[in-house]
């Protein structure tokens, strides 16, 4: 395929890592221009990958930002447009921006933009294949299946210039989600999991928080009887990236950061809460789930009315007792 191709990236981390095997079989089947618009921060997620030849920030909600981002495509002429989001606001701005051919999902009542419509299954099915079939429409090759990430030698050297080389090996700790509450796992169960893995493991923890969530991981620090074993990390999304690349294995609540991992092969255990995981399978040879199956779970809430019962009946025994297993004992 030929001319010059737009992509309208996810929002949420972990559908970006997830769009990784969409995104590299696309730049195989591709002999023009790739562009990507999206939002900054998020973007260094690819480092290393020469997914994109350019890359189109819109970071900030209101009038002016959309038809400044509006006025750029049209002034780049763009063949083709793929959108990833299921918003109203992500197949407008390529509407308005006269992108000659568009395709997305048929969501939101926002069909009559796009050119080319993919229809959505009626039961949840994964996010690696929803944005594989956007490929399928245009009769592309599915060249990767699996999503992979990542990690440059520049990212190493300006980590380890900020925190320095670290020889220990140690455990990481996704505590937050920015989802919301019903998908955090209680912080009781991550003190006394991390007591666990440094009496049995010998192993140093880092704590790794997302935005405003510095204040829970200390709430975690200050829990457990071990606290000269853990150090918390507050890292942006090329930091994030290398820490967990060095780790042993990643604990987590079903959230961005544990996509990173495991895109990176590093062991990881997730803890999943309200969501309906079928959204987020994939193959993956270092995932390993918990999940604790009541009747009404999935729901899919932001917020538990029920105590958080599917995630307080996975105990901290439960999850170590796997990474004893999976990485082995001191």
């Amino acid at each position: 395929m030929t001319g010059k191709t737009i992509v309208y990236l996810p929002n949420w981390l972990g559908d970006m890592v997830m769009a990784s095997p969409f995104l590299s079989s696309l730049r195989l089947s591709v002999k023009g221009e790739i562009w990507a618009v999206g939002k900054t921060r998020s973007i260094s997620l690819y480092n290393g990958m020469d997914l994109f030849d350019r890359f189109i920030p819109y970071d900030r909600k209101g009038t002016v930002p959309f038809f400044d981002t509006v006025s750029i495509l049209k002034e780049e002429k763009f063949d083709l447009g793929l959108i990833l989001p299921h918003s109203m606001r992500s197949a407008l701005l390529f509407y308005l921006g006269c992108v000659k051919e568009r395709v997305g999902f048929d969501r939101n009542k926002r069909g009559f933009m796009l050119t080319k419509k993919v229809k959505e299954e009626d039961v949840p099915e994964p996010m690696v294949e929803h944005y594989l079939k956007l490929l399928d429409v245009l009769n592309l090759k599915r060249h990767e299946i699996q999503p992979f990430l990542k990690v440059t030698e520049e990212e190493e050297y300006r980590y380890s210039e900020k925190f320095g080389y670290n020889k220990e090996k140690y455990i990481a700790i996704i505590p937050g989600a920015q989802y919301g509450p019903s998908k955090r796992w209680p912080q009781t169960n991550f003190s006394k999991l991390i007591d666990l893995i440094f009496e049995n493991m010998g192993m140093k923890v880092f704590i790794l928080p997302g935005k405003d969530e510095v204040s829970l991981s200390e709430e975690i620090k200050d829990s457990t009887k071990h606290k000269n074993a853990i150090e918390i990390r507050l890292l942006d999304i090329s930091e994030l990236k290398v820490c967990l690349s060095k780790a042993t294995a990643v604990v987590s609540n079903d959230t961005g950061p544990r996509h990173i991992s495991a895109a990176l092969s590093v062991p990881t255990f997730v803890i999943f809460g309200p969501m309906d995981e079928r959204y987020t399978a994939y193959p993956s040879d270092c995932t390993y789930k918990f999940i604790n199956n009541i009747p009404c779970r999935p729901c899919n809430k932001k917020t538990c009315d029920r105590n958080l019962e599917c995630l307080s009946g996975i105990t901290p025994e439960d999850v170590f007792k796997k990474m004893e297993e999976i990485i082995g004992k001191k």
